[in-house]
């Protein structure tokens, strides 16, 4: 009696962590579809690409509206660091639609097999292939949470004060909309149907910002902890010492068959994600600098401002850490699971010729690195040079603002 109650609290606890990964997949999913980027086979070829259009034209057009503000205040160094980091911010969801359309199929295949390799290997042990769930859906909420703060403190000030004055009646109304733009036609402060599709285009943008970007990001966590979850599992079954030479053998030539198909996943997820990456260090790196230089020397800002700095400047530290934290756990897996096999009873196990030379193989390949277009490797060390950048970039716009 007191093993079986000694085993229901345990066995209640891996239940709700099955759970807590269902939802986890769900949020995943109903974010993609909010962003405009849900790639599934359920939906048409037509839908994803009407809807991943539609996030290109929106963005793309509030980046020339702010590239057209730039040219006319390219004296003002502090407003022209501000604008162009807002563009950046409005091409990411650019750049991420437009190469899940060009690689909708190679991402339908990522999805499809690891879902699959997951799936499977849940159903042998689940406690160990959600040991590490926390690890990777936490920062997800936190990433979602501050984009979505930081747009609030963007839209917030200017829709506010646009409420104001319609509830006082003010005379003469200025409103201003909530991002800096140039519009090649004349739009009036004072308000006018023409000044409320523009309010509306921009909001829009940003939603299609907060959500775009929020699922893509959250999304190679997903696969980041599936390939990872995988590679622990296998090293777990192989590390069990209570099982007969022909159970083990079985184990052993399914794991090496598995960690191949792991291995041209993780191929794919370079490819998918290697441009969005690479977008990531240059741009963080220089948006980081642009938002210290914009703040610094602190003493001017408004309560407003500083809490609008300190959001955006947490999103862009947490974006850039979460990709290289989770490069580096898929990398530390692997390597944990070439050790496994080393370390097993392979050598006295009666493997055919085949699965023995490819065992051989697995253990003389390097550990699965992410790589960024094959320039980077997506690791802890990647989210420190970020930083060391965008601290260079600062101290370079310090003494050009001096010399000016």
């Amino acid at each position: 009696m007191n093993i079986l109650a000694s085993d229901h609290p345990e066995q209640a606890k891996v239940d709700a962590t099955v759970l807590r990964y269902r939802v986890y997949t769900r949020r995943i999913r109903r974010m993609l579809c909010l962003g405009g980027v849900l790639q599934d086979r359920t939906r048409s070829a037509a839908w994803s690409y009407t809807t991943g259009l539609l996030v290109i034209f929106m963005c793309f057009n509030q980046c020339v509206f702010m590239i057209n503000f730039c040219w006319d205040h390219t004296d003002d160094l502090v407003l022209l660091s501000r604008c162009f980091g807002m563009t950046c911010s409005f091409i990411t969801p650019v750049l991420m639609s437009a190469c899940f359309l060009v690689k909708r199929k190679r991402l339908l295949e990522l999805h499809e097999t690891l879902d699959d390799l997951f799936e499977r290997e849940l159903a042998r042990d689940r406690q160990t292939m959600l040991a590490t769930l926390c690890a990777f859906d936490r920062p997800s909420y936190m990433l979602c949470f501050t984009l979505g703060s930081t747009a609030l403190m963007i839209l917030c000030p200017s829709l506010i004060s646009i409420v104001r004055q319609i509830v006082y009646d003010a005379k003469p109304r200025r409103y201003k909309l909530p991002f800096l733009a140039k519009f090649p036609w004349p739009v009036s402060t004072g308000g006018g149907l023409l000044f409320y599709l523009h309010l509306l285009h921009q909001i829009s943008s940003c939603w299609c910002v907060v959500f775009t970007v929020g699922s893509v990001d959250s999304l190679f966590g997903y696969y980041a902890f599936q390939i990872s979850s995988i590679l622990r599992a296998m090293s777990a079954r192989l590390a069990n010492r209570r099982r007969t030479c022909e159970v083990f053998t079985e184990a052993l030539g399914t794991c090496v068959h598995t960690h191949h198909r792991l291995l041209q996943c993780s191929h794919m997820l370079s490819d998918i994600w290697g441009l969005i990456i690479i977008r990531m260090l240059f741009t963080n790196a220089i948006l980081m600098c642009a938002l210290i230089f914009e703040a610094s020397p602190f003493t001017h800002l408004t309560v407003g401002q500083f809490f609008l700095f300190i959001s955006y400047m947490a999103l862009k530290l947490l974006q850039t850490f979460i990709y290289a934290w989770y490069g580096s756990l898929i990398t530390s897996a692997s390597e944990h699971f070439r050790e496994g096999i080393y370390f097993s009873e392979w050598p006295d196990s009666s493997l055919d010729r085949e699965i023995r030379a490819s065992v051989i193989v697995t253990m003389m390949q390097k550990p699965i690195i992410i790589k960024a277009l094959k320039l980077s490797s997506v690791n802890v060390n990647m989210f420190t040079n970020i930083v060391n950048t965008a601290m260079s970039y600062f101290f370079l716009l310090q003494s050009l603002d001096e010399d000016k």
